[in-house]
């Protein structure tokens, strides 16, 4: 069955994704520690894009397999961290926590990872 978001949008949701959790903290007044957590991922997810096999990379070094491994690994310290760490305990937070969350899991899920790269 083919999935409904090509690599290359999966690609730009995660450029969108990346910039959301660099700038969102910042504009929702979040604590340091929100804002560490938040940026770092942000940060992670953005430099694994850009190097990641797509026409929107700027280095296509990360084979697509390899990037979706990396979101299948990573995306449950995600979930988790947040939690262990009591930064859901902040209102505006947890909206964002729960909001990107619910973007991951899509984005992950409803990718065609079969799909040809269209360079």
């Amino acid at each position: 069955m083919t999935k409904p978001i090509s690599p290359t949008a999966h690609a730009a949701l995660d450029y969108g994704l990346g910039a959301t959790l660099l700038t969102a903290p910042y504009l929702l007044g979040l604590s340091r520690r929100a804002r560490v957590f938040f940026g770092g991922f942000g940060a992670l997810a953005a430099v694994v894009n850009a190097f990641t096999d797509t026409p929107l990379s700027v280095r296509p070094v990360i084979p697509l397999q390899t990037h979706r491994l990396i979101d299948l690994a990573t995306d449950p310290a995600y979930l988790l961290v947040p939690v262990l760490s009591g930064i859901v305990r902040e209102r505006r937070a947890r909206t964002l926590w729960l909001a990107t969350t619910a973007l991951l899991a899509a984005n992950v899920a409803l990718t065609d990872w079969d799909a040809p790269t269209e360079r």
